[in-house]
């Protein structure tokens, strides 16, 4: 059994800590958050910033091995720990950075929108066509950091902090969009068959699995994903995101780490993401998961946590699973639990979210 050292306590790294503990292994967890979810299933919580040198160090040095649950992790730091951290420190150096996650999948020759950089205002008068999407380089998420422009009026409108790097992107109107879930191991890479998500406002309300996308471009989705954490050099979970315009994948974003759109697996498959997560870190012997349910999962924000969980208990439904992560603090639009549904239904899981349109 090994000491895995989890970076960041919040929800992903409580599932983390969840899989390994099933198989004997303890937990640290480096978090600033007093009460991190981590923090309550932990064998020793560090509270200290991600960027303290120093407590980053003690936090290594307790520990066989570890992993980091987010992709804004600080890479120099984990740069000089490498040995330490299968999943290494060019994927969070790419995907924490938009325009260079963009031009990654390009050189990896994935389909892209079209892109530039953004350094200054000026730069702003290389778009030419509308609509475009103009997205902060670093620290956006759930959809914050994202502005929808229609026309020459709106961009004119629009007042940007030029201390930051900006990318734009033209819009593409697409029709569904898919996650993959892929783990690599020393010897051997496992894929999840792509999940179908549905957003509201930038942050992922509903994900289901199996996917309604014609299989022939599954199969692509799956390829590219194992191109990329092959390219990155990275063992452990990463998540790649695609949208489908017509019958062409193109290439929206990874996570280096367990995703969202992958909790599902939890009750969904023989194996979650979490459980290859851990075996690709700790070498162990990489489970094959086979799926087990067809299913759907749906994110439960702040403003309905209390709706949900009392509709929850209310229906006690043999097919719904209600993981609450623990969080004091019910922010509005931040996940705070989530519901599995082992059947396809739809109907069933939009009740919790207050009736929303999905």
């Amino acid at each position: 059994m090994m000491t895995i050292g989890i970076l960041g306590g919040g929800q992903l790294g409580l599932m983390m800590a969840q899989s390994a503990k099933k198989l004997g292994h303890k937990i640290v967890v480096l978090d600033p958050h007093l009460h991190c979810p981590c923090a309550s299933i932990a064998d020793l919580h560090l509270c200290a910033a991600y960027n303290d040198a120093k407590a980053f160090k003690h936090f290594v040095d307790q520990c066989d091995v570890c992993t980091y649950e987010f992709e804004n992790a600080d890479a120099v730091l984990v740069s000089q720990y490498e040995s330490k951290f299968p999943q290494g420190s060019q994927a969070l150096k790419v995907s924490s950075h938009r325009f260079l996650e963009k031009n990654f999948a390009r050189q990896c020759g994935f389909n892209t929108p079209d892109f530039f950089l953004v350094q200054q205002k000026s730069d702003l008068n290389k778009i030419t066509s509308f609509p475009v999407i103009i997205k902060t380089c670093r620290f956006g998420y759930d959809g914050k950091g994202q502005w929808f422009i229609k026309d020459k009026t709106q961009l004119n409108e629009l007042d940007l902090d030029f201390t930051h790097e900006y990318i734009v992107e033209s819009f593409i109107s697409w029709s569904h969009e898919i996650s993959v879930i892929v783990s690599r191991s020393s010897n051997e890479v496992v894929t999840f068959p792509p999940f179908e998500n549905t957003h509201i406002q930038g942050i992922l309300s509903l994900t289901q699995c199996p996917s309604s996308v014609f299989e022939s471009l599954q199969a692509q989705a799956l390829q590219q994903a194992q191109t990329l954490i092959q390219s990155l050099d990275y063992y452990g979970v990463l998540a790649v995101e695609f949208f489908i315009k017509d019958d062409q994948l193109i290439f929206n974003e990874f996570a280096p780490r367990p995703h969202n759109s992958g909790h599902c697996t939890i009750e969904c498959f023989s194996h979650s993401q979490f459980d290859v997560h851990v075996a690709a870190i700790t070498k162990s012997l990489m489970p094959q998961p086979v799926q087990i349910h067809q299913g759907m999962m749906i994110n439960i924000l702040g403003q309905h946590y209390e709706y949900a969980y009392n509709l929850f208990k209310s229906l006690n439904h043999p097919h719904l699973i209600f993981h609450d992560y623990g969080k004091k603090e019910h922010n509005f639009n931040r996940k705070v639990a989530h519901i599995t549904s082992t059947i396809m239904d739809k109907d069933l899981l939009t009740q919790f979210t207050l009736g929303v349109e999905l």
